[in-house]
């Protein structure tokens, strides 16, 4: 994944840089610097792909509860 299709993920699913850093535990620095990569680290989409499909989790728990 290239940088700038990692913003634009981030940013589809409503995800600022600041709050993915947030939710990683890591300064926001961390995460510009992947933006502005020409190959993200693998470690990142990884993250951002496991964030969201816990997000997602969540929204099919809520909608199957009784």
């Amino acid at each position: 994944m290239k940088g700038f299709e990692f913003r634009v993920t981030l940013e589809k699913e409503g995800l600022s840089q600041k709050e993915f850093a947030e939710e990683m535990g890591v300064h926001r620095t961390v995460i510009s610097r992947q933006f502005a990569a020409k190959q993200v680290d693998p470690h990142w989409v990884y993250a951002l792909a496991g964030l969201l499909a816990v997000r997602n989790a969540k929204t099919l728990t809520v909608l199957v509860s009784p």
